[in-house]
């Protein structure tokens, strides 16, 4: 009985049957690698009666293996599907001339396309001189050369040969599948076995020599186990310069190693390849060689040293590996490191396998456990599920973690998901005319509605039904219960849902309206932002919280890396914060991500999207943000005001009623008149609600009245009947529901002021000097009112401010490897004194000291003392944003720019050739870095006496309060360009 294997029987049974009906289409066989195909190639011929068979195979190496295997028929023999001992003539073709005649008398012949393909453009055969082709690997097939071979040969049987049915870059292989024979029962089968990963792990800061030493003496310690002693080793190099690295370090360990590359000479290589296989040679070094489709039964030991240009050899590597062979029962062992090199190279093939074929991940254990099992969790999550329609795969979904947020204050309201989904969200109900339920279902734990629906939509430039299209909508709805044992906390309802006509919808079917629902508290919101671990705030938007005539900005937008750093008291003034969006670190590591919330709508986001089974936890750990009472450690702009929703309105007369200024100049009219000209009256007001009144023109040119009441919540209900506003020809709404959705704003006499459902408080001007560092230094034997040395001197009495400062400069240690010390006193100085330190990874850091001193012989607090120097300080600020002030630097030192800058520590050779641009000689220098400065700014007054001038603020004495402005404006004025100082007396 012949021994053929299940694979095998199968696809010569489909061969037959698709010949038996298509004839000469192409049948495409799928077996995994190892499964047989060999022998499947080899018997083909004999199936097809075949005179002639042209074999395309896509390298040298695979030319001879495939080529030998059709001589001896050793396959066929070794199975016992033939029992005579003559072999076909086979012929191969290695280059780009072939002379057809001499190969009529040749039964097989074998090729490789892109040789093939140059003859047959200038000397083909005839179009029947084959009636047989076989392609192995032919997931190469769809590249012209191959395809111009199988169109040319059309009307002969064509049999292709490939572990997979599809090609990674999506092309579609030619011919129709005959016969696939899943991985899984291969497995079953006994055809692979599992790979043994050892990953070599080292102390951080390991070279690639000591990973390649850990890694060579595990493998030659793995050699040298009884079990593996017929076992080769194949080590992968990324250069021939590497392969000659490696195996020098092989040998030095005692192991005999043979290097094998693309330009290794022919001859040579050949008897590479026959050592290897008869064993004389039991390690090579491998640099693009020994890849797709060769076959090394012996090959059971791997040292992956270097990563792959591609991800396809790694998989060929891997698939050499996973081949089991009752001649070599010994395990696979791959040896790689962990490292950041090579190790994710490893993960990524692995991952494409497994995304191929779930059973790579039985063969593949511990490279990418983690991921596989996330995988899984995901398909068995979704088995839970509504089945789908077969055009959806849930564990496939990714849902973008965002979601509009409602605190449901009813108590208790439990929405009926299942019931939801069951009744009113059937496969085919129609929404609003609109939208139409595509599929519908509910999470185990009953948290989540998921619900997918299509529409019809067509280009707004097109007015024909004829290019619509289908879209799907997802849409996810999730309830939050109550936190058990907690006061003043509510469930939420968290809306994912980009169609608020769907949305609608679902609330009504789910009695929404008795759930009693309100829009997110701001500041639970801000909180729960708040509490991210931020990285870099890159966008933020400050309300208008005081009244404003036409063409003030009612709301201002800030944008850039750490933006909230460089904001100031004119940005942020009477203002409160709109939204917010930041860059967040995950927690134990890992790549970071994009937050936001918008304050007013009670929307949060978060620029991840994450498998449905991932989505609930994550809200739920938004909701443990928004209710948590732990205060933020970093709250988001500490100085401006934060909006909060209303609990009852301001004891206090309003004073003004205004719309929000989107709507002016958007030609809605209330009557004949435009909205923006009606005159709006608060003509009652209580703790729970406000009366508003509309006067407005109507087409007769009478006055009608529209009143309303705006409550708590910010919705709108009508006193008289509501009114109908109108944009155009096809914008259209009642009066209240623009109100809800555009509130208005309305301003009280303690200066507070409410939009909608949230009020602001104003809040007083910061000039808060939390910023600026301040020192007292020792002024001993200084005139305090002596600026220069020759001021000093013509006094005759102690050394001058500047001489001073000097040398507290002097004497304070530096943790750089150069410092330099510099006078630039005059007219445009940089500064008085500049202290610039460099060490020698490159990194410089400078202070600019603005030194002057006192009107009078003791420290006070005096306006006049501060009004100069930090108005020449502010000035200053220019150059830590200027990357020219290297060049300027080196003018002034070198004369030709004034005041000069002249050295008074440091090494000045060293420092001019800094300030030179780059040269080969000299590659790295401070212009050729183009590195902007960074460092202090320092005000360096004598006379102003700190302690007494915080007594004196204490007291709000006028002077203090003036120097503190000044201070401010100086602080506020550089923002994060530098730290800003303060050096003065005690």
């Amino acid at each position: 009985m012949p021994a053929w294997r299940q694979a095998q029987v199968g696809a010569l049974s489909g061969l037959l049957a698709h010949w038996a009906v298509h004839g000469s289409v192409p049948a495409l066989l799928s077996l995994p690698t190892g499964a047989g195909k060999s022998a499947i190639a080899t018997a083909v011929p004999y199936l097809a009666a075949a005179k002639r068979v042209l074999v395309l195979v896509p390298s040298a190496q695979l030319r001879v293996q495939l080529a030998e295997g059709y001589r001896s028929q050793e396959i066929l023999h070794e199975i016992g599907a033939i029992e005579h001992s003559s072999s076909p003539r086979v012929e191969e073709i290695a280059g780009h001339e072939v002379d057809w005649t001499e190969l009529t008398g040749a039964d097989v012949v074998v090729a490789i396309p892109q040789s093939l393909d140059m003859v047959y453009k200038t000397n083909p055969p005839a179009a029947d001189f084959f009636d047989l082709i076989v392609v192995d690997e032919a997931h190469h097939a769809p590249a012209p050369t191959w395809k111009r071979l199988l169109d040319f040969h059309s009307d002969a049987r064509r049999v292709l040969l490939t572990a997979t049915p599809k090609r990674r870059d999506g092309k579609r292989v030619p011919g129709e599948i005959a016969f696939h024979y899943p991985l899984g029962h291969a497995i079953a089968e006994g055809v692979y076995q599992p790979v043994e990963p050892v990953l070599i792990e080292l102390a951080d800061g390991a070279s690639r020599a000591d990973y390649d030493a850990a890694i060579a003496d595990h493998v030659i310690s793995t050699l040298s186990l009884n079990e593996h002693s017929t076992s080769t080793l194949l080590v992968r190099a990324a250069s021939k310069i590497r392969a000659q690295e490696l195996a020098d370090l092989y040998r030095a360990k005692g192991q005999s190693i043979e290097i094998l590359t693309s330009t290794t000479r022919p001859t040579r290589q050949l008897q590479i390849l026959a050592g290897l296989r008869d064993r004389t040679i039991r390690a090579v070094v491998v640099v693009g060689m020994l890849g797709e489709g060769f076959d090394l039964p012996s090959l059971r030991v791997a040292a992956y040293h270097d990563k792959h240009r591609s991800m396809e050899p790694t998989i060929q590597l891997i698939g050499r590996l996973v081949r089991a062979n009752r001649d070599f029962p010994q395990p696979s062992i791959l040896v790689a490191a962990r490292d950041i090199d090579v190790f994710p190279e490893l993960q990524g093939a692995v991952r494409r396998l497994y995304d191929e074929d779930a059973d790579w991940g039985r063969l593949l254990p511990q490279i990418i456990d983690e991921e596989i099992e996330e995988t899984i969790k995901d398909r068995v999550f979704a088995s839970a599920l509504t089945q789908p329609p077969a055009e959806l795969s849930v564990d496939a979904l990714r849902a973008p973690v965002r979601a509009t947020v409602f605190e449901v204050r009813a108590d208790p309201w439990v929405p009926d998901l299942a019931a939801c989904t069951r009744d009113a969200l059937k496969p085919g109900t129609q929404i609003r005319g609109a939208h139409e339920v595509f599929y519908a279902s509910v999470t185990p734990d009953d948290r989540t509605l998921i619900l997918v629906t299509t529409r019809k939509e067509s280009p707004t430039w097109h007015d024909h039904t004829g290019l619509d299209s289908v879209r799907f909508d997802l849409h996810l709805y999730t309830w939050l219960p109550k936190p058990a044992e907690t006061e003043g906390r509510n469930a939420l309802w968290l809306t994912n849902s980009d169609v608020s006509d769907v949305s609608k919808f679902v609330l009504a079917t789910l009695d929404a309206d008795s759930a009693d629902m309100r829009a997110a508290r701001p500041e639970r919101l801000q909180d729960a932002f708040d509490a991210l671990p931020r990285v870099s705030v890159s966008n933020v938007g400050v309300r208008n919280t005081y009244a404003g005539s036409r063409g003030t900005p009612s709301y201002r937008m800030y944008a850039g890396s750490g933006v909230d750093r460089g904001m100031r008291e004119g940005d942020t003034a009477q203002g409160a914060i709109g939204h917010a969006m930041a860059q967040v670190g995950r927690e134990g590591g890992g790549s970071a991500y994009n937050a936001g919330i918008a304050v007013e709508k009670a929307k949060f986001w978060e620029s991840r999207s994450v498998p449905i089974r991932v989505y609930g936890d994550l809200l739920a750990e938004f909701a443990d943000r928004y209710w948590s009472s732990a205060p933020a450690g970093s709250p988001l702009l500490p100085d401006v005001a934060r909006g909060r929703s209303l609990s009852v309105f301001p004891d206090s007369p309003v004073v003004l009623a205004e719309l929000e200024p989107e709507l002016l100049g958007d030609d809605w009219r209330l009557g004949a008149d435009l909205l923006e000209n009606a005159e709006i009256r608060v003509v009652g007001d209580s703790e729970l609600e406000i009366e508003v009144a509309f006067s407005f023109m109507v087409d007769s040119g009478r006055t009608q009245t529209w009143s309303a009441r705006q409550k708590l919540d910010g919705s709108v209900s009508p006193i008289d009947e509501d009114h109908t506003v109108r944009r155009g020809h096809s914008g259209e709404m009642s009066l209240a529901d623009l109100l809800e959705a555009h509130p208005l704003t309305i301003y009280f006499a303690d200066g507070q002021s409410v939009r909608g459902g949230t009020v602001y408080s104003r809040t007083g001007v910061n000039r808060s000097l939390a910023r600026i560092s301040q020192q007292s230094i020792p002024w001993v034997n200084t005139n305090i009112q002596k600026e220069t040395a020759a001021a000093a001197l013509r006094a005759g009495a102690g050394v001058s401010v500047q001489q001073a400062v000097r040398d507290h400069l002097l004497e304070k240690a530096s943790r750089f490897q150069h410092r330099w010390l510099l006078h630039n006193d005059g007219g445009g100085e940089l500064a008085d004194l500049v202290l610039l330190e460099l060490d020698l990874g490159g990194e410089v850091q400078g202070q600019f000291w603005h030194v002057k001193p006192s009107g009078k012989p003791k420290p006070s607090v005096r306006v006049t003392d501060l009004e100069v120097v930090v108005a020449q300080a502010i000035k200053s600020r220019r150059w830590f944003a200027d990357p020219g002030v290297w060049r300027e630097m080196e003018g002034r030192l070198n004369g030709t720019k004034s005041p000069p800058l002249r050295v008074i520590d440091g090494d000045e050779e060293l420092l001019g050739s800094l300030l030179l641009p780059p040269t080969d000689a000299q590659p790295w220098t401070l212009m050729g870095s183009a590195a902007a400065l960074r460092g202090d700014i320092v005000i360096a007054q004598p006379g102003l006496a700190w302690g007494k001038f915080e007594t004196k603020l204490q007291a709000h004495d006028l002077s203090a309060t003036q120097v503190r402005d000044l201070l401010s404006v100086f602080n506020d004025a550089v923002g994060n360009l530098a730290t800003t100082r303060v050096v003065c007396s005690d």
